[in-house]
């Protein structure tokens, strides 16, 4: 958290690149939600940014701050018709720094908080800003045309009976 700190306080940017290799809960998320091509996978990159921001009041209480902005594209499965359905994430997010948050950071929701006695790194902060934004069920939003043409091509199993009651 020092490094955040310092960070914060000479308002400077560090910026980077990561593999999903290097974020195994996010990994474990996009399995159970059904992604299972291995090379999408394989090919996932989130990109990010962390920069010092001057200090904010909250309240009477000036606070260092940290923006994070987060980039990739996820390669998703709708859920519906399980085709592949990749969802762009481009994610902004602002921290003010402290060990406990005043009343009016609480308030305040547009601004989160990271706690200055906990050692965090980059990528667990990406991993969990991440995993926060997934969406919950992922499917399209108008109707999957997979599952509108398998609908109406199947043959009504009466259809039979219809024809033996007309025969009489």
């Amino acid at each position: 958290m020092a490094r955040y700190l310092e960070l914060a306080r000479q308002q400077k940017k560090i910026e980077g690149e990561l593999m999903l290799s290097s974020l195994s809960r996010l990994h474990e998320a996009l399995k159970e939600l059904g992604v299972s091509d291995a090379g999408a996978l394989s090919a996932l990159r989130v990109q990010y940014q962390l920069r010092g921001l001057p200090p904010r009041y909250f309240g009477e209480l000036s606070l260092p701050m940290l923006a994070l902005a987060v980039q990739s594209e996820l390669p998703l499965v709708c859920q519906r018709c399980f085709a592949p359905m990749p969802q762009a994430m481009d994610l902004q997010f602002e921290f003010a720094l402290c060990d406990e948050p005043p009343e009016a950071l609480l308030e305040d929701e547009q601004v989160d908080w990271l706690d200055t006695q906990e050692e965090s790194s980059v990528e667990s902060l990406v991993e969990d800003e991440l995993l926060m934004a997934l969406p919950i069920a992922v499917m399209h939003e108008e109707a999957c045309t997979d599952l509108q043409q398998t609908a109406g091509d199947k043959p009504n199993p009466f259809a039979v009976l219809k024809q033996l009651k007309l025969g009489k």
